[in-house]
């Protein structure tokens, strides 16, 4: 597993993060995206299941205080029909957070083990590597 202080490390060394973040894995990728949260005093669970209609799966549930992010980390090298797979991506995320808050409601036990206040904001989140020119509109 590569660490933040593993990238710091190959950064200082001159490495461009292009080049580091090649030999990342996806499960990998997860884990720093986890560490970050962490190191800004979110408790996280990562691979966090769980059941509406039918099995979803978030890959990483970050709280702190009244807000919790649903992070979804996604690790696309660069090329073409990005943008469309990255706007699928969101609108599928979107879904997952309307199931999950309907998951929590019903589910006591879910919402005690992560933490969560009377007054939760949750906020979904699209993790990548590569910057893409995309914009919500309403």
């Amino acid at each position: 597993m590569i660490s933040l202080d593993k990238i710091k490390q190959k950064l200082l060394e001159g490495k461009q993060i292009e080049e580091i973040v090649e030999d990342i894995g996806w499960q990998d990728f997860e884990e720093l995206v986890s560490e970050i949260m962490g190191k800004h005093g979110f408790e996280t669970w990562n691979n966090f299941r769980f059941k509406t209609k039918r099995r979803y799966e978030i890959d990483i549930t970050a709280t702190k205080g009244d807000k919790t992010l649903l992070i979804d980390c996604k690790q696309w090298s660069t090329g073409r029909y990005k943008k469309s797979a990255l706007k699928s991506t969101t609108e599928d995320q979107e879904k997952r957070l309307g199931e999950f808050k309907k998951f929590i409601e019903t589910n006591p036990i879910a919402k005690n083990k992560l933490k969560l206040g009377k007054n939760q904001v949750f906020i979904s989140i699209i993790v990548t590597w590569h910057e893409e020119n995309l914009v919500k509109r309403s």
